[in-house]
């Protein structure tokens, strides 16, 4: 595969050491392994190669790949998740959760000035978080199979669309330009950051414009 390729994925990603699933795309092996669930949503992605939608390791190994073939690999955390830094270890006071009805006990996931941490431990008023990756400094095993590779230029879009988590009813392309018909507002930052990797990854298409649904007052 080269940089610019869509293609269809299906992976297990698991920690090397423990053996604990992480991430994965097959519902079977979900059940089978005991942790389904039912609100997930399970089946192959799409991703473009080259575009930073996979962590650099993986990325790697699927330059090396061709269409239906399936391969085991490790990725150092250097090509994963990054080394733990210990910097972003940090001590906060107890009254700053209890100001925001958070009671921080160790394993809890909190957010702290717009950034996901890690609670540690507690004691003696302060608290302990830990703000690296949970998978920061693991070594990593994946199995992954390359299924099929996108051409169809609304699939293509589709797939950058649930990327970026934009919910759309439709989309129309003629002559070139993109149209997509938003089921709710979304910032404008995110149509921009949208458009620009749509126009880039999708070389087919030269303009892209997002519209409102139109909704119909009923009375």
């Amino acid at each position: 595969m080269k940089e610019g390729d869509f293609v269809e994925i299906d992976y297990v990603g698991r920690i090397k050491e423990s053996g604990e699933i992480f991430d994965l795309t097959s519902e079977e092996v979900a059940k089978k392994e005991g942790i389904y669930n039912p609100s997930a949503k399970y089946g192959p992605v799409t991703i473009v190669v080259g575009a930073g939608m996979v962590i650099p390791g993986v990325e790697k190994q699927i330059k090396k790949m061709k269409v239906g073939e399936e391969k085991e690999f490790d990725v150092k955390p250097e090509d994963g998740f990054g080394r733990r830094d210990p910097s972003l270890v940090k001590v906060i006071s107890i009254t700053k959760f209890f100001d925001n009805d958070i009671k921080p006990v160790p394993g809890l996931y909190v957010e702290v000035d717009g950034k996901e941490a890690k609670v540690q431990s507690v004691s003696g008023g302060r608290v302990m978080v830990d703000f690296n990756n949970p998978l920061a400094g693991k070594e990593l095993h994946y199995t992954l199979k390359i299924l099929r590779k996108v051409t169809d230029t609304e699939e293509k879009v589709k797939a950058l669309l649930s990327y970026y988590g934009i919910p759309y009813t439709t989309v129309k392309i003629l002559d070139k330009k993109l149209e997509v018909y938003l089921s709710n507002e979304i910032s404008k930052e995110l149509k921009a950051k949208a458009s620009e990797n749509i126009k880039k990854w999708v070389k087919e298409l030269e303009s892209v414009q997002f519209k409102e649904e139109k909704k119909i007052k009923r009375i």
